[in-house]
């Protein structure tokens, strides 16, 4: 076999071990990513999915909240801490379902939601600073913390809702009610445009 001759055969032979070494490489992830997947859903199966207990941390900003999903569960003792880190502007974070709408000279407008999660819920005010206002609604409202004409109590005001100046938060204790299901979190401040900009999540609360 001529020098030459030698060298082709070592091209193609080295050209067979990168073809058949990719395609085992490939093999490989793929059953490894199968059987990722797999032992995903089986421990999804046995655990369930993550609950969100105790102290959650929601934060705001401009304009989305993080995390914009949570999961709860019917009965979970909660304490819901949530701040606003926007230098600018103030937000708020309703929770419900539905919308209710005014009229607008484009269109109807969306002011907040049509059903307030929050009705009949026992709340406890633990921490409040920067608050701008905190509409209490239909929710049944105590505060640890001295309050001031910031807390909007009774129905007729709107949705419970806190409102956060630039870096206020406020901290709120309270037990998952019986409402399971998928409900939406967002700010209507300045009639809807930030919840229409991006400022919404949702959560999806668990059977006890």
């Amino acid at each position: 076999m001529s020098d030459n001759g030698h060298r082709t055969d070592e091209t193609d032979w080295s050209r067979r071990k990168f073809i058949v070494g990719s395609v085992s490489v490939l093999v490989v992830g793929t059953v490894a990513l199968f059987e990722s997947s797999n032992i995903s859903r089986a421990a999804t199966a046995i655990m369930g999915q993550q609950v969100d207990q105790g102290a959650t941390q929601v934060y705001q900003d401009d304009y989305y909240y993080i995390p914009n999903q949570m999961t709860w569960q019917v009965g979970t003792p909660m304490v819901l801490e949530i701040q606003n880190l926007s230098p600018v502007h103030f937000h708020e974070m309703q929770i419900g379902r539905g919308f209710q709408t005014a009229p607008n000279v484009f269109s109807n407008l969306k002011v907040q939601f049509n059903e307030d999660f929050w009705t009949g819920v026992h709340v406890t005010i633990l921490e409040a600073d920067g608050v701008d206002n905190l509409v209490t609604n239909k929710a049944v409202v105590k505060s640890d913390v001295p309050t001031g004409p910031w807390l909007l109590t009774g129905a007729g005001n709107g949705n419970f809702s806190p409102t956060m100046r630039p870096g206020g938060k406020i901290k709120l204790a309270f037990t998952v009610p019986d409402k399971p299901g998928v409900w939406d979190y967002g700010c209507f401040v300045q009639g809807y445009i930030h919840y229409a900009d991006g400022m919404r999540g949702s959560i999806n609360i668990l059977p006890a």
